[in-house]
Formats: structure tokens, sequence, C-alpha cells
């Protein structure tokens, strides 16, 4: 009747550790102190002297030690990693099966250069997989039972039902983090878009003597890499510019407003398109992450001269539209890109705009454009579609985007889009 009794309180006791460990599943939404409950409760639970955790390494699959508690020595998260099939926690994980061991050193698989390490002595060890599903994501255990010499196999039972409710609540908080890891990264680009939005709202001037603009940019995703802009010198001169960030998201979009930002200094100081990009990709130079790079167009225009000179640092090649209606590229010297190398040496060329000539320029994203279930490129037709008679750039504007349009009919923007027209009132 005593073991009776006593079997009846032992089972009441981890009913009331799963209830607490449930209660934690909807309460508790911090990661590590869910971690510290686990431990807290089935030490509590189970009269146990030591209690650790091992999750698996999501990119490794590894198995290691998350968190361990001792006695009243607080919580450690020591850096170990647990092979599979070494030790007892190693061998759960490998064969997805929860044990009791009776007496620790008379078990082969049980590690014994871990006491040896730590000074603790184990006796007899309760240790069982977290499943979930078809995965194993870790293993719980605990050590030597107080007041007893060690777990019966009475006690495993109840320690597997804890177990499984111990994964769900990881597993649970898990999603929550990652939920709440994309709700920071959806806020994130939002607030990137509304930038670039901002500054390319801002990236023509409402006026600009001796000169005549419009400008289309249609990102493909929430935050693009795309950017134009015009910049009015003090002397008359204009400096207008198109260029594409390579990559996509946040660190696109930041490599992105460091560029325009750099290209305020930079078109003061230059003389010429060729030294205001060389004099850029210095600028940028340790502000571009590794990987990345920019491919952009440079132009200048002199009211005074009607003469436009250009430099490319990798770019697509501009478009010129006569006025008597022709259209056709503009072949300039090209380069490499900016932030490939810290010095590159850049050089222009030049044409003169006669009254009605318009320039285009405009990123991969227009010439890229694929015509829906086929090959074809924008690009075949991009002469094409400009040519006619040009009235003013932001009709000549409209002409491209409904040609590109047309062209991809149904299909996705699968880039970037940025178009600027130019030319001399």
């Amino acid at each position: 009747m005593p073991h009776r009794a006593e079997s009846l309180h032992k089972s009441l006791q981890v009913y009331k550790g799963l209830v607490e460990v449930s209660a934690a599943i909807n309460s508790i939404t911090d990661y590590g102190e869910l971690l510290r409950t686990i431990l807290d409760v089935a030490r509590r639970v189970f009269l146990a002297e030591a209690a650790s955790l091992f999750l698996v390494e999501p990119v490794t699959g590894a198995l290691e030690l998350a968190i361990a508690t001792r006695g009243e020595s607080g919580y450690v998260e020591p850096k170990l990693s647990i092979p599979r099939g070494k030790g007892i926690a190693g061998w759960v994980f490998q064969h997805c099966e929860p044990v009791v061991i009776k007496n620790a050193y008379f078990d082969e698989r049980f590690f014994k250069e871990a006491d040896r390490l730590t000074g603790f002595q184990t006796r007899s060890i309760l240790c069982a997989p977290l499943n979930r599903g078809d995965d194993t994501i870790g293993v719980l255990q605990i050590l030597n039972p107080r007041g007893r010499s060690c777990f019966c196999d009475t006690d495993l039972e109840g320690f597997c039902a804890y177990v499984n409710l111990t994964a769900t609540a990881i597993e649970k908080l898990r999603t929550l983090e990652r939920m709440r890891a994309q709700e920071r990264m959806d806020r994130d680009i939002e607030i990137a878009a509304e930038i670039q939005r901002e500054l390319l709202s801002r990236a023509i001037p409402a006026h600009v003597q001796g000169g005549s603009f419009a400008a289309h940019n249609s990102p493909a995703a929430n935050v693009g890499g795309d950017f134009y802009g015009v910049f009015p010198a003090a002397d008359g001169e204009i400096y207008f510019t198109v260029g594409d960030v390579s990559g996509k998201g946040i660190s696109a979009a930041l490599l992105m407003a460091q560029t325009l930002s750099a290209m305020h200094f930079v078109f003061g100081a230059a003389t010429t398109p060729s030294a205001a990009l060389a004099l850029l990709n210095e600028t940028l130079g340790s502000n571009v992450i590794r990987g990345m790079f920019v491919t952009t167009i440079v132009a200048k225009m002199d009211p005074a001269t009607r003469r436009v000179e250009m430099a490319s640092a990798g770019h697509c090649l501009p478009l010129l539209c006569r006025s008597d209606g022709s259209a056709g590229i503009i072949e300039i010297p090209g380069a490499l890109p900016l932030g490939v190398l810290p010095k590159v040496a850049y050089t222009h060329g030049g044409i003169v705009l006669n009254p009605g000539d318009r320039m285009v320029l405009y990123t991969d994203g227009l010439s890229e454009s694929r015509k829906a279930g086929t090959d074809a490129l924008f690009d075949e037709c991009l002469a094409e579609s400009a040519a006619g008679p040009v009235f003013s750039t932001s009709e000549l504007l409209e002409r491209i985007l409904l040609a590109e349009r047309r062209h991809r009919a149904v299909g996705r923007q699968l880039d970037d889009l940025t178009v600027l027209v130019g030319g001399f009132e």
C-alpha cells in the first residue's frame, strides 16, 4: 500500500509538471526563458539533480548542448557539439528512442569523460528525443534522482510525455520567433521602400534650367536597386545618371541610397563624367559589400553648346532619338562597374544634340524585359519602340513604356525597370 501511494504521488507530480509546461507553451514568449523553464520543471517534477537540453543545429544537423543546469549553480550555455551516436544523448538522437540508464558507469554508451571534465558524478539518466512529426529537433535528459539510487522504468513514461510537450513548446516559440523576424523584415523593407520612393521623388528638380527630363522607376519587388538623378551644377551644366545596384533587398537599397548621396558631392567636384565615375568609385570604396557592385552611366549636358558627354561603368548603352524620327544606340567606351576594384580609369564620349533630340538612359530591366512565353528580349526592338516623331520627354517616355508592356504582355516583370529621358529645352 505505501508503494501504491508513492506511485500515485509521483504520477500526480508528473501530471502537475505536464500542466505547468502546457501553461508555459501559452504564456512564455521569450526563447531563453522557455528553455530555462523546461529544465527547472524537469528537475522539480522528476526530483533530478541536473538537466540538459540538446538541440539540433538547423544548418549542420549537429546535436548541440543548448543549456544545462545543476544544483543551485544556475544555467550554463556551453558551446558543445555532440557527434551522432556519441554518449547517451548522441545515441538517443541517432536511434530516436528514449532510454532509462539505471547505472551510467555500467553502460558502454555513457561518455565518462564528461564527468571527469565537469567534476559531476553521474549515477542514473533519463533521456528522450524531442520529436516533431518525422523530425527530431533535440534531446532532453535529466541526471540523478534525489533520494533514490536510480531512475526506474515507470519514470520513463511520464518523462516521455513531458518531453513531447517540451518539443511542442520549443517548436511553437520557434515559429513565433520566425513570424516576428519576418514582421521585422517586412517593416524594414517597407521603410527602405519608402526611403527609395522619397529619394526618387526628389531625384529630378522641379525646374532644370536649360534641360527637360522625365523618368520612370518600377521595382520588381518591394525594394529595388535601380536609381536615377538629375544634378544641375552652379555653372549651368547638368549632370544626369541612371544606375543599377547588383543584388536585391535591404543591402541593395542601402547601396543605392549611398550612391545617390555620394553623387551630390562627386558631381560638384568633378569636371567630366569619366572623372566623376573614378571619384565615385573611390568614394564608395569600403561601403560596397563584397560581391556587390553598381553599374551606372553618367552624362553631362552643356546648354550653351548643346554638347553631352557620357561615361559608362558597365551599364547599358544609351539611346539617341533624333528629331527626324530616327533612333539608335550611342556607342561609348565601357569600363568596370563601381565597387569592383579600388581604382578604375574611365573614359568618356560625346555627342551634340540638335533641337528636339532626346537621350534615353535605362537599366537592363527594360532591355532584358522578356516577351511572354518566349526568349525574345525587348532589347531587340528597343530602338524601334523609340523611333518616330519626338515631342516632349514625357511623351517619349510613355511611348517606350507602353511598347515594353505590350512586348511583355502577360509576363511578370522580372527585374527593376528604370528609364530616364533627357534633352535640351
